[in-house]
């Protein structure tokens, strides 16, 4: 099989987008901000981080040195409430900062690897894994000191950094302002880090508590650069963490009301004090733009998401690249395109239950995805086995059951067409050869980029038409980021598995998606998915996590396309997935047994799902 030619070190694919989105962060180290950082407000800006961290180091101390037996359960838990309301204001800087170290602090319950060294398991810590040593299993109590002694180390090491204090720029604190509103809103008030405690709205206050302390130390500056703009930004947290408290329960929570009244409010604030101030970032390669909330037409950056700046999207590409998408040239028979299988009409996919093949008499092992947002991930396939969308590609054109095809020979192909060889040259004026294997991908993927849906009703709501969703989709959009749980693996406003606020690591699931629908005699399907690419334990059965946005028209679903309506997909959910069905893998992700939702609650949430529909793909 012929591969595409590659115009960078082929061993560092599955890492180059991770590498992209860290270029920010060298950036912000080196380059000239607006506005200069402060000497003053970096001392105590470093004095108020070294106070929480003391804080935090005290009270896990504390609760190591508490006996762990079922007698103290209920202390042990009063203790680990207040270690994490005390870490979720430190993790303003933790999580913004060190990153890596935040992964071991309050990293998820689970077994994960590294995309370039797969045959390591990294076992889980921190606070997630001692959340259900004290919250879930009672003979998970003796694993708490062990555990608490982990937690103490990595505080620690953030507690001795050198140099600590200098990363304290101004525009970075801001941006970390500003990540941590959207890591509250998206994953905060979910439970993703919270999921037996559903401790999750208290410590969303201590954000928001740690947030004010933070402006606390930059009002002097804003009142002098507008007297008003440090009143309206305690006015939005007193009303945010006011809304919080009046919560009757966790999945009692109005969280669409709370992030249209008060987090975007406060977001918006952050933007304007940002703006006025000269708190700016400069000019670089970042997942999210500038803008006052996330729910902003123009909130992501699709240039994040491609190569590099050598390749980025052009009009001049997006042409190029929609032309090779609707023609058959690329492929061994000449008569099947990209669109064969990614119908527009069907928010470019098929309709089948898996896609069909070359022969158009055999059909391939898994179902057709959308291409709607499909720009908003770092990771292609289901299987997740490349990272650009230049290679997946590359590997759908020289497949034998897909398209059949060869590049090289499509190559010479365009070369002698003068309308295409044309169009080349003029998408790809400082190249050297106009028409390249490459640049057909990069045409191709360019076309695909430029297909984003973000204007569902769902987004008009969250941009102030409150006329645009209906009371059962309201609900539907507390449900799923709730008791539904669905939030917490199809991250808001993407509602896909590129992980908020960093956006550079797509997710995978193992749910235990069975073979067919009957759940009488259910029987574990036997595609193993991420696990016949990196050959690890752990990615058994494993699967990219799908966006949800159009999902009404992109049925069937699941990668294997069992089942046929939305209301089957919640049923499998409800039921707790494969555990539910007795054909769970040992591995299986979800967390929990059976999420109890009533039949009224489950079309709540299918009418919210709906709500995504866009008006793009709906035309």
């Amino acid at each position: 099989m012929e591969t595409l030619a590659k115009p960078f070190d082929t061993k560092k694919t599955n890492r180059l987008i991770t590498a992209v989105a860290v270029l920010p962060f060298i950036i912000f180290c080196s380059a000239h901000f607006v506005a200069p950082p402060s000497n003053a407000i970096n001392e105590k800006l470093d004095a108020w981080y070294l106070q929480q961290l003391k804080k935090l180091k005290q009270e896990v101390y504390d609760l190591q040195q508490l006996p762990a037996t079922p007698k103290n359960r209920g202390a042990c838990q009063q203790l680990f409430r207040q270690a994490r309301l005390t870490y979720k204001k430190a993790a303003i800087f933790i999580e913004y900062f060190n990153a890596y170290e935040a992964q071991y602090l309050n990293g998820p319950n689970l077994p994960r690897t590294e995309d370039d060294n797969p045959d390591v398991i990294i076992k889980p810590h921190g606070f997630q894994v001692l959340e259900e040593d004290l919250f879930g299993n009672e003979q998970s109590m003796p694993a708490v000191k062990e555990e608490t002694a982990h937690l103490l180390q990595y505080i620690e090491r953030l507690e001795n950094e050198t140099d600590r204090q200098y990363k304290f720029r101004d525009a970075e604190v801001w941006e970390a302002l500003r990540a941590a509103v959207l890591r509250m809103i998206t994953l905060g008030i979910s439970g993703f880090d919270s999921p037996v405690a559903q401790y999750s709205l208290p410590e969303a206050s201590s954000t928001l508590q740690g947030i004010k302390e933070i402006l606390a130390i930059y009002k002097t500056n804003l009142d002098k650069t507008g007297p008003e703009l440090y009143p309206e930004l305690m006015a939005a947290i007193t009303s945010a963490k006011s809304f919080l408290s009046k919560s009757p329960s966790f999945n009692g929570f109005d969280r669409l009301t709370f992030i249209t009244r008060c987090a975007n409010r406060l977001s918006s604030g952050i933007y304007r004090a940002r703006m006025q101030s000269g708190y700016l970032m400069p000019e670089g390669l970042r997942p999210l733009n500038a803008t006052k909330t996330i729910f902003d037409p123009n909130a992501f950056n699709i240039n994040f998401f491609s190569l590099n700046d050598r390749y980025k999207s052009t009009p001049e590409r997006v042409a190029l690249g929609k032309l090779l998408f609707y023609d058959p040239v690329l492929s061994g028979t000449k008569k099947r395109s990209c669109a064969t299988c990614h119908q527009p009409q069907k928010a470019f996919t098929d309709g089948n239950i898996t896609a069909l093949s070359i022969d158009e008499k055999n059909s391939l092992s898994r179902n057709t995805p959308t291409l709607w947002n499909s720009v908003f991930q770092t990771k292609q396939f289901f299987d997740s086995r490349t990272s650009v969308l230049e290679y997946q590609l590359g590997e759908v054109v020289h497949n034998e059951t897909e398209m059949k095809g060869s590049l090289k020979e499509s190559v010479a192909v365009l070369k002698n067409d003068p309308t295409y060889s044309a169009l080349f040259q003029k998408a790809y004026p400082d190249e050297k050869e106009f028409v390249s294997q490459y640049n057909i991908a990069n045409a191709i993927s360019s076309y695909v980029r430029s297909l984003v849906a973000m204007n569902a009703r769902f987004d008009q709501y969250m941009r102030g038409n409150s006329k645009t969703l209906t009371i059962a989709e309201k609900n539907g959009f507390n449900l799923f980021m709730g008791k539904a749980k669905c939030g917490t693996c199809h991250f808001m406003p993407l509602f896909n598995g590129l992980v908020p606020p960093d956006y550079v690591e797509t997710e995978s699931e193992v749910l235990g998606v069975p073979k067919t629908k009957d759940s009488l005699h259910a029987e574990l399907d036997s595609d193993l998915g991420k696990f016949n690419f990196t050959r690890s334990v752990v990615h058994k059965h494993a699967f990219k996590i799908p966006t949800l946005r159009n999902i009404e028209l992109t049925a069937p679903y699941m990668h294997n396309g069992v089942f046929s309506t939305l209301e089957e997909v919640m049923d499998f959910y409800n039921k707790g997935g494969g555990r539910g069905l007795k054909i769970a893998p040992e591995n299986q992700t979800l967390p929990f047994d059976k999420l109890e939702l009533s039949k009224k609650e489950i079309g709540e949430v299918i009418a919210f799902m709906r709500a995504l529909t866009d008006t793009s793909a709906a035309k």
